[in-house]
């Protein structure tokens, strides 16, 4: 495993393709150079059940080390990669 892959690791977002939110998320993440892996949810399957599983309810659902949130917000998404040490 690359560096790069522990960081994607440590940034999750489960998104859809229709999403505006979600696309302005993933702008927003490359334009800053957060790498992050991306789980499209809007097709039933194991993807989808994991969403449910940790509780999404909404996209973008965003995961950042332990952190968990829901919304596209760049000020608390900063603020939780500061504390991961991914900005």
């Amino acid at each position: 495993m690359t560096k790069d892959y522990n960081k994607a690791a440590r940034v999750v977002i489960y998104t859809t393709l229709r999403c505006p939110h979600c696309l302005h998320l993933k702008r927003w993440l490359k334009r800053n150079n957060v790498p992050f892996l991306d789980f499209n949810v809007a097709k039933p399957g194991k993807i989808q059940k994991k969403f449910f599983e940790i509780g999404g309810k909404s996209v973008p659902l965003i995961l950042v080390g332990n952190q968990k949130f829901e919304g596209f917000n760049p000020n608390r998404l900063k603020k939780a990669l500061e504390l991961e040490g991914l900005m």
